[in-house]
């Protein structure tokens, strides 16, 4: 699964990086849609944020500053369920060493049932994504932690 993606620094944002993230032991799968305007939290997931959204200008104020000092985005789209009931729900051999994952896109999201996933960054200075990888410099990788 890849997407695309942004860097922030204290002077810039930098574009065109590319992530691919790979889900071992991937159990189940599912998608849907949700209107433009939703995040996840329209289809009932609850993104647990240290600022008020209602006040938007406070809340793009903190996004920034969170990215900066941390490195990441809080609002990235990609999440873990810490409480999942379609994991609670399923044969218990399945729920012993999976994560619900949810990765949310402008207008739908992807649900994955996995045991980890790894991922890695590349920086695509010119080239579309259609070229895939093999065009791109690889910046950064990684694996999935709690």
């Amino acid at each position: 699964m890849g997407f695309w993606a942004f860097r922030k620094s204290e002077t810039d944002t930098t574009g065109s990086h590319r992530i691919s993230i790979a889900f071992e032991d991937c159990y189940y799968a599912r998608v849907g849609h949700h209107e433009d305007s939703e995040s996840v939290e329209g289809i009932g997931y609850l993104l647990e944020l240290e600022c008020n959204l209602r006040d938007v200008f406070a809340f793009m104020k903190w996004v920034e500053q969170t990215w900066i000092a941390s490195g990441f985005c809080p609002q990235s789209g990609f999440y873990y369920a810490k409480e999942s009931e379609w994991l609670a729900s399923l044969p218990s051999n399945f729920q012993k060493h999976a994560r619900h994952y949810v990765i949310d896109g402008r207008d739908g999201y992807v649900e994955v049932i996995a045991s980890r996933f790894t991922w890695q960054e590349w920086l695509s200075p010119d080239s579309p994504p259609e070229n895939g990888p093999s065009q791109e410099i690889l910046v950064a990788s990684g694996e999935g932690v709690d």
